[in-house]
Parts: C-alpha cells; structure tokens; sequence
C-alpha cells in the first residue's frame, strides 16, 4: 500500500513571496497586455496541447499518482495527483470560470465565492471518459466566452482566492495562464511515469 505524502491542507495558498509577484507583478501585466481574442487563443492552444501530450496515455497511466516538486502557481496540496485527477481539476475550474464570466457579463454577481478547497479533484474518478469531459469543457469554454459581452460590467468583479475581485475580462484572461500551469504539472507527472 501506498503512503499518502504528508502535504499542506486545499487552500493554503502559494508562498507568500511567489503570491506577491504574481497578484502585484505578473497578473497586472497579464491583464495590460491581453485582449478577449489573445485570451481565447491561449486557452484554445493550451487546450489542444494537453489533449495532444495525453491522448495517447493508457488508462493506467492516466490514472498514477506521482509525487513531484511543487511547480510555479501550484499549491502544495496539489503535488501528488495523477494526469487524470489534474485533467478533472481543469474541468471543474474551466467550468467554475465560464459560469463566473457568463454571470458577470450579464451583469449577475455570481452568489458562491470561489474556494481552492472546492475545486480539488476526487481519485476515485472515471477514467474512461476524463478526455473527453476535458474536450468537451475547453469546447463549451471558447465557444460561450467568445459570444459573452465581458466588458458589459467592468466594475462588477466576483473574488478570486488568491488574487481578489476580477471581472469578466480578467477572469477570462487569468484562463489560459491557469491552463498553462497544469499543463506543465501534466507533463512533470508524465516524465515519473
């Protein structure tokens, strides 16, 4: 049997030091520098890039916990996953970020706030169909982003758990970067394979 490694609680956060560079520094030139389109073709390409380095992973594989160092942007708690318990964190959180945008656009305060905790995966998940679960959010994504008004409400923000109260726009361009992140921890799970 497996040991579970001992790691820090869902929701802890990122070190402080790395926190600040990121909500002070790299956020704020994110946000100065992208637009709807360039936000959209990120997500899209950061989409298709983990469909391609994981469609050809056996179930087996996709379902292996491995225990690696904690990347940039992740949290601890978040180290030891499989490809598919990662894949399953991007469907709830790229889900979770339509429903925000679509609200906000429409000028509806989204009612729940937004918790790390709640956006874990579960290891008991169906292996079977996480591809296509994966596809089918990055579709859904893009294609109801890409119709929403996201500068229709610009002072109407829903917070973030690390970064604070975002709009539409911002939520929508802080996507791919969150993408981005996982995909790497994808790629650093598929090398201990």
């Amino acid at each position: 049997m497996i040991t579970e490694p001992k790691l820090a609680k869902p929701g802890a956060g990122l070190p402080f030091a790395e926190w600040a560079v990121a909500k002070y520094i790299m956020l704020p030139r994110l946000l100065k520098n992208t637009d709807k389109d360039k936000a959209l073709d990120s997500f899209a390409q950061e989409s298709k890039q983990i469909l391609t380095i994981v469609g050809q992973l056996s179930s087996e594989n996709l379902s292996k916990r491995r225990l690696i160092p904690r990347l940039r942007g992740l949290e601890d708690s978040s180290r030891y996953w499989s490809v598919a318990m990662t894949l399953q964190h991007l469907v709830i959180v790229g889900d979770s970020m339509r429903q925000v945008i679509l609200q906000l656009s429409s000028g509806i305060k989204p009612p729940k706030p937004v918790r790390t905790a709640d956006v874990k995966p579960d290891s008991s998940l169906d292996i079977e169909n996480i591809l296509k679960d994966f596809e089918q959010m990055s579709e859904q994504f893009l294609k109801e982003t890409a119709a929403a008004d996201i500068e229709a409400f610009p002072q109407l923000m829903h917070a973030h758990p690390w970064f604070g109260p975002l709009n539409a726009r911002q939520w929508l361009i802080f996507a791919a970067p969150h993408q981005k992140i996982h995909h790497k921890q994808i790629e650093v799970i598929i090398d201990r394979l």
